[in-house]
């Protein structure tokens, strides 16, 4: 049986932090996407230390692939015109 969409309400001003990034690690199982976001010290640039982890549901891993591709393309495309 699959379950139908459900419409989420997001409120944007409940973002709890934000944090930087320059590397993310990707590993994968059968059944889930965990994602490592990493913050690099710009003074040594060898020490880094994990700043999120995120693990997704793989169905929701690929829409999120998906959708970071059409966004970047989008936004590209508007640029060269």
């Amino acid at each position: 049986m699959t379950s139908k969409p459900v419409d989420i309400k997001v409120n944007p001003s409940t973002v709890i932090g934000t944090t930087y990034s320059q590397l993310v690690s990707v590993t994968v199982t059968d059944t889930e996407v965990t994602l490592e976001f990493i913050y690099v010290n710009p003074r040594t640039k060898v020490e880094g230390q994990v700043v999120s982890r995120v693990t997704l549901p793989l169905q929701t891993a690929k829409s999120l692939d998906l959708a970071i591709s059409e966004t970047i393309k989008n936004h590209e495309q508007k640029k060269q015109k």
